[in-house]
């Protein structure tokens, strides 16, 4: 959900943030821009666009090849003026070795060229690109506008640039009209500002920061902006984080950065291990399908870290600051497939540390801070560390003296810093499709392995068994997607039904969850899950032959496990009973499952304790197979973003 690229430098600007805007277009946009700085009229040019990054390409292109505008055939004082802007802009583009760019989702106004970034002040001394939500932003408004400031946008961004504006009018330098500026915002903000400093010609690119990342790739003689680390990481492997409350000076050269009241901050530059190759396709049609591909690895990089030794105590979690013996109760926020992830762990901490668990859907949780307390551990799930609803619901009840703790997939992240020490960060890479699967499935086995922390902790026992199961799941997740070519025989017969119900029981009722989700994102196909005991409660007034459902049925060793899985199978047959078209995913050793569904989708033999991962693999090709033969945009979905900043 929005993205910010900058360069400053000596190469040629305007190709570097176009690259910089492609890796960013995985999380989510509906339109694009650039703010490029000619040197030779030092006048600072605005391209920007609604849609795809290749229509600000196309307007790229007309510019560099387009001639003199003429009307009618003459030329004329407007004309003239439009040739003098063209040249000036065409200038730009082939010349400027500063600028920023910007992909933007909408938030504050429709999508369309007006709205988007960049936002520039009616000087056009200053343009500026933002990530974040600015709640104070109508009051600000109106204040200038009772000033005679007229807006053009209905953005919170153009409001940042009309009151820096007018700080800047007033006599201050750049930095002290930044910081009263930003001193003025309510909300969270990443902003990338160039400023035309009328006493000096020197390029300089202002950066400041509250809630939402922004990182500083520092190169040879130039220096690189980004919202996350993996798209600077394409040009430098050194990175410098951005802190709440800073402000940043750049130059080609040299990097300034102060806190907000003045004193200079340290500068920590740090080398990244990571690789930027994560944002390549390789041999794959789609991000989306690379992604499931990857999970095995992701899996088994978990483990191996985590447990090297079944025998041994559960590794990976020495960083925590919290006393496991005395918690009263752990309560999960998160949004989306996190939230899935945290019912699959209130499944295992119950079970095995017998901790009481409530999981909230983050958005709800404001109206409940005040329930937590010391003895309670509040954890946020986010895969990006930026989830608007998770991080504040982590806020509040930090204020309210509960115990916080993330678990996220970025450490570069507002979740991340705001639960320090006490963060969890899966090795799941970017994902860029925007429909998770890796992230999930990686979020999912880091509770695996946090239940066996809190039951070893507690009850001093050492689960040598649950980790010998774990263990095995790099070769089941691998072997599952070798069963690709058979799943798409089987699901591509549903592409034309317009309602899917997912059902199950227990630890995997959030597996049918997180496949009715996906179904929802990639294929707009209305679908959705149950408990499968729930279905009679309401759900199966719907049921008739233009309604498949889907049942995830897998047999235990434990008699609890073998009662789930046969009550499972009977509510299947109430479904089929309706005239439902029924699918099930089970084992390979599930025999009684053939004659009660019309379609039985195998997975490797694997307990139903430890089967949520593996189950998920075939939902993820059901919703990839059933969107790609519907013809939709499989890595990024209408109306969705990645990382969901806004409450």
């Amino acid at each position: 959900m929005c993205g910010i690229i900058g360069y400053i430098g000596s190469k040629e600007a305007k190709d570097i943030l176009i690259q910089g805007l492609k890796s960013l277009e995985y999380r989510g946009y509906d339109s694009s821009g650039l703010a490029l700085f000619n040197q030779t009229s030092s006048k600072i040019e605005i391209l920007k666009t609604q849609g795809k990054i290749v229509k600000l390409e196309e307007k790229i292109a007309a510019y560099l090849g387009a001639k003199e505008v003429v009307t009618s055939g003459k030329t004329n004082a407007s004309s003239e003026f439009n040739s003098i802007v063209q040249e000036r802009v065409k200038d730009a583009i082939e010349n400027s070795t500063c600028g920023v760019g910007h992909t933007r989702w909408a938030t504050h106004g429709k999508p369309n060229d007006i709205n988007s970034h960049p936002h520039q002040d009616f000087s056009g001394d200053l343009a500026i690109v933002h990530n974040g939500i600015i709640k104070n932003y109508f009051q600000i408004k109106e204040e200038l506008e009772a000033e005679g400031v007229e807006f053009r946008s209905e953005t919170d961004t153009e409001v940042i640039a009309q009151l820096l504006s007018k700080y800047r009018s007033q006599g201050n330098d750049n930095i002290a009209a930044i910081r009263q500026t930003i001193k003025r915002l309510e909300g969270s903000y990443a902003l990338a500002i160039i400023m035309i400093d009328k006493e000096t010609d020197e390029q300089k690119i202002y950066l400041a920061k509250n809630q939402s990342p922004l990182v500083i790739g520092v190169g040879e003689d130039e220096n690189y902006i980004a919202s996350d680390s993996s798209t600077v990481l394409q040009f430098t492997d050194k990175i410098l984080r951005l802190k709440d409350g800073q402000i940043a000076k750049l130059t080609a050269k040299d990097i300034k950065i102060e806190d907000l009241d003045g004193s200079e901050a340290k500068i920590e530059i740090h080398q990244s291990m990571q690789t930027s190759s994560i944002l390549e396709k390789g041999p794959y049609k789609h991000f989306l399908i690379k992604e499931i591909n990857e999970q095995p690895a992701v899996i088994s990089t978990m483990l191996n870290t985590a447990i090297p030794d079944s025998s041994e105590p559960i590794k990976g979690f020495e960083n925590l600051d919290i006393d496991f013996k005395s918690l009263n109760r752990i309560v999960f926020v998160a949004c989306g497939s996190a939230y899935h992830a945290a019912l699959v762990g209130k499944n295992l901490i119950e079970l095995w540390a017998k901790v009481p668990v409530e999981v909230e859907v983050a958005s709800e949780f404001c109206s409940k801070p005040s329930l937590v307390g010391a003895k309670d551990l509040v954890i946020g799930i986010s895969q990006s560390g930026e989830t608007a609803d998770t991080l504040s619901a982590i806020t509040s009840a930090k204020k309210n003296g509960a115990q916080v703790m993330a678990l996220t997939n970025k450490s570069d992240s507002a979740i991340y810093d705001a639960c320090q020490p006490n963060t969890v960060v899966t090795p799941a890479g970017i994902e860029v499709s925007v429909a998770s699967t890796k992230a999930f499935t990686s979020q999912v086995l880091a509770l695996y392995l946090f239940a066996i922390k809190i039951t070893e902790e507690r009850h001093g026992e050492t689960m040598t068994k649950a980790k010998e199961e774990l263990r095995s799941l790099p070769l089941v997740i691998d072997q599952a997607i070798e069963r690709a070519d058979s799943y798409y025989k089987q699901f591509i017969k549903y592409s034309s039904y317009r309602d899917f119900l997912f059902l199950s029981r227990g630890v995997n009722y959030p597996i049918a969850l997180e496949g009715a989700l996906k179904l929802k994102e990639l294929s707009y196909i209305h679908a959705t899950g149950y408990p499968s005991g729930e279905m009679k409660h309401g759900p199966i007034a719907i049921l008739d032959s233009s309604v498949p459902v889907l049942s995830i049925a897998i047999d235990g060793e434990s008699e609890y496990e073998h009662m789930i899985y046969k009550k499972a199978l009977s509510n299947a047959e109430e479904a089929r009973a309706r005239m439902s078209p029924s699918l099930v995913i089970a084992c390979d050793n599930n025999e009684d499952v053939g004659n009660l569904f019309d379609e039985v989708i195998r997975i490797p033999n694997i307990s139903q304790l430890y089967s949520p991962i593996i189950a998920t693999i075939p939902l993820q090709f059901l919703a990839y197979y059933i969107a790609m033969d519907l013809g939709k945009d499989v890595d990024q979905p209408r109306n969705l973003a990645k990382s969901v900043t806004v409450e």
